[in-house]
């Protein structure tokens, strides 16, 4: 209906320029009720096909589907994300202008560097700005007041926003405007309108009759300019619509219009007055009733934290009367109504839980009224009654208290029963111990009486006890001492029977079995621990065998010294009879064998002295004759004999000092193998080597 009431003249130029393929694009589309024009250059290095195309192709289409004066953003964002879908050889750069008219308003959107122009009566009305470096910086000259000059005009293409650049674009939007009947729109793009001045498109259109004389004086301007400067230009579009007629609502609708909604608005206005007074009227009733109901709730309230639970019982059973003649059915105070008549019924059923959970508590229902004291402490806690929750948390402490010390008066029955005092007693005074908390003097008195029996009887069975522990130590005592007796008894017979041993290995000659049995008898003897008259029969009979035994080994020795002074004599008969034969040699080793023997045994009688003179004899019986000798020799002789007789003589002198030397040292030998033998035949009887046992059950031998 607009488009057929209204008249628009639209008209282009394009030119491709020195560009492989045509870079800019321009087309409308009128609807019914709108128009949309959209105009675009490219920037990229695409040579197969036109992105300006699909940018304005892409809003024209989201126009179709949704026409609007409102959408233009989302025309070009639509616009946008086709740029960016179509990138797949090359990332695409496009500059779009969109404008949408409704054949009476118009209002554009641009995101780039393409311009618009309004021209009415030889007169710019509206030039659009761009989204460039040479717009920002013109922006910036205008504001600080500068007048430096016109920017470079190579900053026209260094954009600031396009199509292609990111997921989400920011495009300018325009207010409404109005369309002028007469006006002209002029759609540039940048290698136009960057290339003529604002005067001189002002020049083309006033000496131009017709839209079409207008776009091929601007064509012309442009390709003089070219060959003027001798500049190489590629693409540029400029498209010309002409508003000759708008479409003009009917201005009687619009009367009748206005008066209908005065009309409206006064009946509304009437009806919202009545209305207010008799909500005045019902909200006042309703108050008066609310602020009574609120009234009985303070003073519950009031009472509560008093901890009077009864008198507040019936401040809210008042509260919950006055209630119920509250009106629902109104729109006045709904909410709080219903609110204060929940919780003055809420606060009146919580104190009759109370009511219930003391009942409970004094009949010694302790885990019904644990549960109900649970309940009123949780719902006293949602309704705000702190001191309630307060009262109920200190009733299920004492609740539990009780429960815990009547659990260990349980316990403590059940160990008395079994006679397990101990447990019994801890498991009472475990309930004393939680009774501090309580204040009960009868349960604690029960459970004190209770302590003192078992004291009693704790009392009985410990003297019980020590008579059976007396008795048991004396068994113990006797069983220890016939055990004694039995190991004594046992003791004195292994002794007996080393010593039977040992006298009859001394009848049979062997000296040092009677020794080693002796000793193993006298061991035994040290250890015994039987009666006196038996440890001094045994004491006299291991004296008697060592004594014994000392003069079996006494009498062994003297046999062997007799036998070694016999060898000697031997010796001394062979050496004289080796003598007589003429062998000095061997009569002088046999007569050192004896002399060794005499030293062995320590003899230095006549029997050693007769020995030296006889090797004395032999040496002088090798020396030479005087008569087979010369004077010299007589006189060396002479010397020689003297030293020989000189010699026996200092040896005889000498031999003697030997002979005492080694005779002390013989004799301390000898003595001291006596004083040994005497000591390990313990025949010695004289203190040191006897020890007494305190006992008195007889002397003990000790063996060195």
């Amino acid at each position: 209906m607009r488009n057929l009431n209204s008249r628009f003249v639209m008209d282009f130029i394009s030119e491709q320029g020195y560009d492989s393929i045509d870079k800019t694009y321009v087309a409308y589309t009128p609807l019914e009720n709108y128009v949309c024009i959209a105009i675009a250059e490219s920037y990229d290095n695409e040579t197969k096909e036109n992105s300006a195309q699909i940018a304005v192709e892409a809003a024209l289409t989201a126009f179709e589907k949704k026409p609007s004066l409102k959408r233009l953003k989302e025309y070009i964002r639509y616009a946008n994300d086709q740029v960016i879908l179509h990138s797949t050889r090359s990332e695409l750069k496009v500059s779009l202008t969109v404008l949408v008219s409704d054949y009476t308003r118009m209002r554009y959107a641009y995101c780039g560097n393409t311009k618009l122009y309004i021209l009415y009566e030889n007169l710019f009305t509206h030039i659009s700005k761009t989204q460039t470096n040479y717009q920002s910086i013109l922006d910036q000259s205008i504001t600080d007041s500068k007048s430096n000059g016109e920017p470079d005009r190579e900053e026209i293409h260094n954009l600031t926003e396009y199509l292609g650049r990111q997921k989400r674009v920011k495009p300018f939007v325009s207010k409404v405007m109005e369309l002028t009947e007469g006006s002209t729109i002029l759609f540039a793009t940048s290698n136009l309108w960057g290339r003529l001045s604002e005067i001189e498109i002002l020049d083309a259109y006033e000496y131009t009759n017709t839209g079409k004389e207008f776009l091929e004086i601007l064509q012309e301007l442009l390709l003089s300019l070219q060959e003027e400067h001798d500049q190489r230009m590629g693409s540029f579009t400029a498209a010309f619509l002409y508003i000759e007629k708008t479409f003009k609502e009917d201005v009687s609708k619009k009367k009748k219009r206005k008066r209908l909604l005065w009309a409206v608005f006064v009946a509304v206005s009437i009806v919202f007055f009545l209305s207010v007074i008799v909500v005045l009227f019902i909200r006042a009733a309703d108050r008066k009733k609310i602020k009574e109901v609120e009234t009985y709730d303070q003073r519950g309230e009031r009472y509560v934290s008093y901890g009077n639970y009864e008198r507040a019982l019936e401040e809210y059973e008042q509260a919950v009367e006055q209630a119920e003649g509250l009106s629902f059915h109104n729109f006045q105070y709904i909410e709080e109504k219903k609110k204060l008549s929940r919780k003055v019924a809420d606060r009146e059923a919580v104190l009759q839980l109370c009511q219930k959970a003391d009942a409970a508590y004094e009949a010694q229902e302790y885990e019904q009224a644990k549960k109900l004291y649970t309940q009123i402490q949780k719902e006293s806690a949602y309704l705000e009654l702190d001191e309630l929750v307060k009262t109920s948390s200190e009733r299920i402490e004492e609740i539990v208290a009780r429960q815990q010390v009547l659990q260990y008066i349980s316990l403590g029955d059940m160990y008395q029963s079994t006679e397990d005092y101990e447990e019994a007693l801890f498991q009472y005074n475990r309930a004393l111990n939680e009774l501090v908390k309580l204040i009960d003097l009868k349960l604690q008195g029960d459970v004190q009486a209770k302590i003192f029996a078992i004291r009693q009887k704790q009392k009985e069975v410990s003297a019980e006890e020590e008579e059976k522990q007396k008795e048991a130590a004396q068994q113990k005592e006797e069983a220890a001492a016939e055990k004694k007796a039995a190991a004594a008894n046992r003791a004195a017979i292994k002794i007996n029977t080393y010593i039977a041993n040992a006298n009859n290995a001394l009848e049979e000659g062997r000296t040092e079995r009677a020794r080693e049995l002796y000793k193993q008898a006298l061991s035994k003897y040290n250890k015994f621990s039987g009666s006196s008259e038996d440890a001094d029969k045994l004491y006299k009979d291991i004296t008697s065998l060592g004594q014994a035994v000392a003069e079996a080994e006494a009498k062994a020795a003297e046999q062997a010294r007799e036998g070694r002074l016999a060898q000697a004599a031997r010796y001394s008969l062979q050496a004289k009879e080796a003598a007589r034969g003429g062998d000095a040699p061997a009569a002088m080793e046999l007569y050192k064998d004896a002399l060794e023997i005499y030293q062995e045994l320590n003899v230095w009688d006549e029997r050693a002295e007769a020995v030296y003179d006889a090797m004395n004899e032999l040496k002088q019986a090798d020396a030479p004759s005087q008569d087979e000798t010369s004077d010299m020799d007589e006189t060396s002789g002479s010397e020689t004999e003297q030293g020989q007789k000189t010699q026996p003589e200092s040896g005889t002198e000498q031999a003697p000092q030997t002979v005492q030397k080694q005779q002390s040292s013989s004799q301390k030998i000898e003595t001291g193998q006596k004083q040994q033998s005497v000591r390990e035949l313990g025949v010695g009887i004289n203190g040191d080597d006897r020890k007494k046992p305190q006992d008195g059950s007889g002397d003990r031998l000790a063996a060195a």
